[in-house]
């Protein structure tokens, strides 16, 4: 009789995720061991990112081995995922993350850095935070009516936050001088 988790391992090591999936399938088919699940996950995200994949694999097999709690490394692989996931939606839109565009910030000045890529590029801000900096950094590079164009588009989600009175502050402030 096959042992195809045996089979799946074998495959995996030599990096024929698809072979090592199949077989990760056929044994949790014949077992329902839950662990098996994480292996078949490892096998698509493993066509991603080999290494990372490849250094999952070999901590999950010596917890297996070890009886040890596995959770956590399978949390780790859905946080992994869903990285991989937001890195190609925003690809797919032609936008970098507010992360990103500050890293590049560092490297040179954000007026700089926002001209260069206002027309092309969008920037995804997931955060009330980062989105209050960027609009004060706007300010402070002279983007006014830009500033207040981002304001009015996010007046609802900040009804009755001080920073943003605070900003319009900025932005009348300047626009007098």
């Amino acid at each position: 009789m096959l042992d195809y988790k045996k089979l799946a391992f074998k495959h995996f090591k030599r990096s024929n995720f698809d072979d090592a999936m199949m077989y990760f399938s056929l044994a949790f088919e014949k077992s329902g061991d839950e662990n098996l699940l994480f292996y078949i996950s490892l096998c698509s995200y493993a066509k991603i990112s080999k290494d990372e994949a490849k250094t999952l694999f070999e901590m999950f097999r010596a917890k297996e081995q070890l009886n040890a709690n596995v959770e956590g490394l399978d949390d780790l692989l859905k946080m992994l995922e869903s990285r991989i996931n937001e890195s190609e939606i925003l690809a797919e839109q032609n936008a970098i993350s507010y992360e990103d565009f500050m890293k590049m910030v560092r490297n040179d000045n954000f007026k700089n850095v926002f001209e260069n890529i206002m027309f092309s590029t969008r920037v995804m801000i997931s955060n009330k935070d980062d989105f209050l900096e960027f609009i004060s950094n706007l300010i402070k590079s002279d983007f006014l009516d830009m500033s207040i164009n981002y304001i009015e588009s996010a007046a609802a989600m900040f009804g009755g936050d001080e920073r943003i009175d605070g900003l319009l502050n900025q932005i009348k402030q300047r626009k007098q001088a």
